[in-house]
């Protein structure tokens, strides 16, 4: 349920880069101006025969298997409308925040990745973004193919790989995944016997056949503030040997009004962002007059999915 934005506070959800996410115990929400939230350790569950029934309704579009010609960056930037996030160097993450010069000069075309679809713009120089906080990042020619807020909303790369090598779909929902949204929400102290579930995407995130299940369970009041009972949580959910890993990327659950001023999680695209073949994962977080958006990586099967990248943006 899409809902407006309305304080003049930045809140942005995510775990500090190379952190992993969580599962079954809370995780720490706390207000701030560039990264806030600290993901608890994952666990895992006894895996279960149930799977979900396949039906499409959206198709990442079918990626080139040969690189783009183009003016590419020599170290690719990530980039969202409101503010660079970083960029792989051939060994690690960079951060835009951290590193505090981008490795552009302006004129770089870049391949934008959504939900659904891959296009190519171009931007200019590094500059300022995001007033009043003043963040770095650039303008892109066509920042409307990005999306809109609340989302889904996708990233830009500089980069000529293809973005989306490996196909992912919305599915439906069998039960299998609201029951695994139940059990976190209770977890966490909400009882919520039948969640409602805003996005189930089942996707090849390292193209090794297996499949992995993003999933977004959602119910908030319309307005301003939420309420206590709204929730939204937003986990991944992956087969392991004969095990279930479930592990929370964002999370909230109003508990009270203490919690009226938290944020709601949506999956905005995948994509492989360092052209390793393997894709990672955007996750957009809205707060009122805020926006955030961070990057996961499926790690290993021991930490699963890390933050390597994230900005936010409000007034």
């Amino acid at each position: 349920m899409s809902r407006p934005l309305v304080a003049t506070l930045l809140l942005v959800a995510a775990c500090s880069p190379g952190e992993p996410a969580g599962s079954t115990t809370t995780s720490v929400t706390q207000p701030a101006t560039t990264t806030t939230t600290v993901a608890t350790t994952s666990t895992t569950t006894v895996a279960s025969t149930t799977t979900s029934a396949a039906v499409t309704t959206t198709t990442a579009a079918t990626p080139s298997t040969s690189l783009l010609v183009g003016n590419w960056a020599d170290q690719p930037l990530v980039t969202a409308g409101f503010g660079a996030l970083g960029w792989w160097d051939g060994s690690e993450w960079l951060s835009a925040e951290t590193e505090g010069a981008l490795p552009v000069v302006g004129g770089e075309d870049y391949q934008v990745v959504t939900w659904g679809s891959v296009a190519v713009t171009t931007g200019g120089p590094q500059t300022s973004v995001c007033e009043p906080l003043g963040l770095i990042g650039v303008e892109l020619e066509d920042p409307g193919l990005l999306g809109e807020l609340p989302g889904p909303y996708g990233l830009a790369i500089s980069a000529p790989w293809p973005l989306q090598p490996h196909p992912f779909q919305e599915i439906a929902d069998d039960g299998t995944y609201a029951g695994a949204a139940r059990e976190l929400l209770a977890s966490r102290g909400l009882d919520v016997p039948a969640p409602v579930m805003k996005q189930v995407v089942q996707v090849d995130l390292e193209g090794d056949g297996a499949t992995e299940v993003l999933a977004v369970a959602e119910e908030v009041t319309p307005g301003f503030i939420l309420e206590p009972g709204d929730y939204s949580i937003a986990f991944l959910h992956k087969v392991v040997g004969d095990q279930v890993q479930t592990a929370v990327l964002g999370s909230t659950v109003v508990q009270d009004e203490n919690d009226a001023f938290s944020g709601v999680h949506l999956f905005g695209t995948v994509a492989d962002l360092n052209g390793d073949s393997k894709m990672e994962i955007v996750l957009n977080s809205t707060y009122f007059e805020g926006f955030g958006i961070s990057v996961w990586e499926y790690a290993d099967d021991d930490l699963g999915p890390v933050v390597v990248l994230e900005t936010g943006c409000g007034s």
